[in-house]
């Protein structure tokens, strides 16, 4: 059985809840989800809340994502 491509969207951060690693970010829909960024990842802005990422989700669980890039 093939595996399920990865699903991206952009959003906008709407809260911080780990400095440096864990958002709240909310997608064009409406939907909220938890955003992760690894160490390795695009360091975020110095004040990343309102600002555009872009994520990827799993098809399999749409409640967290992680952010590919930062989007000017």
């Amino acid at each position: 059985m093939p595996e399920r491509p990865a699903l991206t969207s952009t959003g906008i951060i709407r809260q911080v809840r780990e400095e440096q690693r864990l958002f709240d970010i909310e997608m064009p829909n409406g939907y909220h989800a938890l955003a992760v960024l690894h160490h390795h990842d695009p360091a975020p802005p110095s004040d990343p809340i309102g600002k555009k990422a872009q994520v990827s989700f799993s098809p399999y669980d749409m409640s967290r994502c992680k952010i590919l890039k930062w989007v000017e």
